[in-house]
């Protein structure tokens, strides 16, 4: 399957990044041209922003990371394969990731989208595996686990979530991995565990390489400042947090951190 990156033309170092590791593993990455925050089209819709079904005000950053995602699931839907492989240029690979992207036979046949990041993070998953490739098992994810730099996503998804995302109002990981999120039960999500991929700043990276530092701006989050506005986000995530448990009673799944290896 094909490997899209999304990158900022004024970010060369990051691709300069991720094209070492495309060499050294032997992924032809497809360079998706990543929408700027800078555009004046994106700081006026950011200018306008109303408060999500999650709290956030989208911020400028968020809108071009999230537009740029929409540009990649354009071309896998498109390229009329059935899967493609979506990054952001701040992806740490391990040496398996290859395995995951020669083809899609390893795929659960009613995944829509599989994870193959980790955000360093517990989330609620199967117990039992659906699937295995590289000795690393694939786990239906049912609990938020954020991030969204490295997934594989079915061109079905893809299309459905172009036109559910036409007037998004919440960040990329959010609209596709919060719990909270309309989409996410309408979305069948797996995990890798461990992981092939992780941010560089998870592993401290941005530390001695200035260019993965995020150059993304803090989404405001204005309800918080209204009346209720603190008690609604306080009541939806104890609402989350008491539906993670609630599914851990059912049997059969658990809630455990991912690693990356």
């Amino acid at each position: 399957m094909k490997a899209y990156v999304i990158n900022l033309d004024r970010d060369r170092d990051r691709m300069a990044h991720v094209i070492r590791q495309g060499e050294q593993l032997g992924i032809p990455w497809v360079r998706v041209a990543a929408v700027d925050k800078l555009d004046q089209r994106i700081a006026d819709r950011a200018a306008k922003g109303r408060p999500g079904l999650l709290g956030f005000t989208i911020s400028a950053g968020a809108i071009a990371c999230f537009e740029s995602h929409r540009k990649a699931w354009r071309l896998i839907v498109e390229s009329e394969e059935p899967y493609g492989a979506v990054f952001e240029d701040d992806v740490v690979c391990s040496p398996d990731l290859p395995r995951f992207l020669s083809s899609g036979d390893w795929i659960p046949a009613d995944g829509d989208i599989v994870k193959l990041e980790t955000f360093l993070a517990r989330a609620t998953v199967t117990a039992r595996p659906a699937a295995s490739i590289a000795e690393r098992k694939i786990v239906r994810l049912y609990g938020r686990h954020l991030g969204a730099c490295a997934y594989v996503i079915s061109r079905k998804a893809a299309e459905r979530l172009l036109a559910a995302s036409e007037a998004f109002a919440d960040p990329v990981d959010e609209f596709l991995f919060n719990v909270q999120s309309l989409q996410f039960p309408r979305l069948v999500l797996y995990q890798v565990d461990p992981a092939p991929c992780i941010q560089g700043m998870l592993l401290g990276l941005d530390g001695e390489e200035a260019h993965l530092k995020s150059s993304n701006d803090r989404n405001p989050e204005p309800e918080k400042r209204r009346v209720g506005g603190g008690m609604r986000r306080y009541l939806a995530r104890k609402g989350t947090r008491l539906w993670e448990k609630g599914l851990l009673l059912v049997g059969g799944r658990e809630r455990r951190a991912i690693a990356f290896r």
